[in-house]
């Protein structure tokens, strides 16, 4: 750009100097005139509109806004937020007691950037990037925070019969950014193939999803299974390892129960029949007595 405006002041400068004579001084002007729009006027800082305006962060965690301003020049970059309308730092100075509010710029950079540590729920809201032009520009931030919980999609409680198969889903739908790690816990173990043949852990961090499957169990494997996901919430189920024994012995006191339930219900459904058949009987006897 520098250099077109230089080509341009030559092009007027020599044009001006080439008319000769008979070429009226208004039409010197006028043609300069026509010319020096070809002449980029001083820059004027410009923000960068294709950041990121939209921050969802987890709980307890670190947010960052960026904000790109071209051609600062001498003029000055502030964070504003916007429901009281705190100015919260100008430069890379902050002028807030909340010490989890912090500026960052590297220098010769368009970027400025706010940094929240610790975010806490009435940390959401709009924040304004500002520049400290005459009329003043700005660009507004929302940021959102969100209590992400991973969730393992089954009973608080499992029974799984022993040599059979465990296979546990979790769920991260919540949990902040394009990618998610997960992991998975028995007790306060990290668990892994090596510990034992037979395990896998498959993971889709971009769907934030991850399936635990234990093959062939055995009675050691009974425990408190969590999930753990990146900036979220654990969850956690209990699984209780059974002999072939112990099922089958669940599934007769199971029968049993239900044996006795249904012998229960025949024995009143007997009874409110001969309830109901004793009433006509009665009434004939009433009526021969009384004849």
């Amino acid at each position: 750009m520098l250099l077109e405006y230089f080509v341009a002041m030559l092009v007027i400068m020599g044009l001006t100097t080439t008319f000769d004579k008979h070429t009226s001084r208004m039409q010197h002007f006028a043609l300069a005139e026509e010319l020096s729009n070809l002449i980029p006027e001083e820059y004027e800082p410009q923000f960068d509109n294709n950041t990121q305006r939209e921050i969802i962060a987890a709980l307890g965690t670190t947010a960052r806004m960026h904000c790109r301003v071209r051609h600062l020049g001498d003029r000055a970059v502030s964070w504003i937020r916007q429901r009281d309308l705190h100015i919260l730092t100008i430069g890379i100075m902050t002028y807030t007691n909340d010490q989890r509010f912090l500026a960052r710029h590297i220098d010769n950079s368009d970027e400025w950037v706010l940094k929240i540590v610790s975010v806490q729920p009435r940390d959401a809201g709009i924040y304004e990037c500002q520049v400290s032009t005459e009329p003043k520009i700005s660009l507004a931030y929302k940021l959102m925070v969100v209590t992400s919980k991973a969730q393992i999609l089954a009973n608080r409680e499992l029974f799984i019969q022993s040599g059979s198969d465990i296979n546990l889903t979790c769920i991260a739908p919540q949990a902040p950014g394009p990618y998610t790690h997960m992991l998975w816990y028995k007790d306060t173990e990290l668990v892994s193939d090596s510990t034992r043949g037979g395990i896998r852990v498959i993971s889709e961090q971009q769907i934030k999803t991850s399936n635990l499957v234990i093959s062939r169990v055995l009675h050691t494997d009974s425990g408190n299974y969590t999930c753990s996901a990146d900036n979220s919430n654990s969850d956690s189920v209990f699984v209780h390892i059974i002999k072939s024994e112990q099922h089958a012995a669940m599934q007769h006191e199971l029968g049993v129960r239900l044996e006795a339930g249904q012998s229960l219900w025949l024995l009143l459904g007997m009874l409110l029949l001969l309830q109901h058949m004793s009433r006509p009987l009665l009434q004939l006897q009433l009526q021969l007595v009384g004849a």
